[in-house]
């Protein structure tokens, strides 16, 4: 009885593990070059280093820009803002942008919430777990 108590407690403190999606940087391989996509069809970047001309992290890219409408981090923007259903800065959003895979497999969504879905990856963790600022 006690051996089975311990097993119960043991497997209730990882279940949160189990169900949040924060990126590991084993998982680094599965997002680099994958893109970015609206729900609408917009291309809007993709992850991967700075250095890399299309990426959302590029200071010098269209996608990385505060203006461009085709950017996550304009403000301005549906993709950007905290209240659009497509933005990945809207936690409650129903339809932040798609990531997709070189094979074109979808990996998940890009979103900074809500943390219980495990589909959606905070664009700050992916940037920071991999080494790519």
């Amino acid at each position: 009885m006690i051996i089975d108590m311990k097993y119960i407690v043991l497997m209730c403190s990882f279940i949160p593990l189990l169900v949040m999606s924060e990126v590991n940087s084993w998982e680094c391989n599965k997002f680099e070059d994958a893109k970015i996509v609206a729900e609408d069809g917009t291309e809007l970047g993709e992850l991967g280093p700075k250095w890399k001309t299309n990426s959302i992290f590029n200071d010098s890219s269209k996608y990385s820009s505060s203006w461009s409408s085709e950017s996550i981090f304009n403000t301005h923007s549906n993709y950007g803002n905290s209240y659009s259903s497509e933005s990945v800065f809207n936690d409650s959003a129903s339809n932040p942008p798609r990531i997709i895979s070189e094979e074109g497999e979808e990996i998940g969504k890009l979103s900074i919430g809500p943390s219980w879905d495990n589909t959606r990856y905070n664009p700050y963790d992916i940037k920071y777990t991999c080494d790519w600022d």
